[in-house]
């Protein structure tokens, strides 16, 4: 056994065993660095609003709506010292994806996703955040 390493018991589920190996097969890797890989994701995933976290927020909106682009820079604005950087792509004719790179305390990421999910044509917003 390396060293720094506890070897532990986990009971699951039999069909969960199945997926698992079906997928550890799928990545030529092992169920013990699959599982600690789960885990160490699980934990990075914040949970205090005063923890820092890093990640982005995708934002699907309808580029039509009146004001709306101009609305979503404003709120940018409002909340610079949160935003690293941002990437707009055009989906289709009337729907664009702007995902936003973000570093900041978790309680103010979430009022700024709160002021952007409020707007009239944002159709979907997501956030990948990590704890730091």
């Amino acid at each position: 056994m390396a060293s720094g390493v506890v070897r532990t018991s986990v009971s699951l589920p039999r069909d969960l065993v199945r997926e698992l190996d079906k997928f550890v097969g799928s990545i030529e890797s092992d169920r013990s660095k699959v599982i600690q890989q789960a885990i160490r994701n699980f934990l990075s995933t914040p949970r205090g609003e005063e923890e820092t976290v890093a990640g982005l927020l995708m934002l699907v909106y309808n580029h039509e709506e009146h004001d709306l682009e101009e609305e979503i820079t404003d709120i940018q604005h409002d909340f610079i010292d949160l935003i690293i950087s941002d990437l707009h792509i055009h989906l289709d004719k009337k729907r664009c994806m702007l995902t936003i790179f973000v570093k900041g305390g978790l309680k103010n990421v979430q009022n700024f996703m709160k002021k952007l999910a409020g707007r009239r044509g944002v159709l979907m917003i997501k956030e990948s955040l990590i704890k730091i």
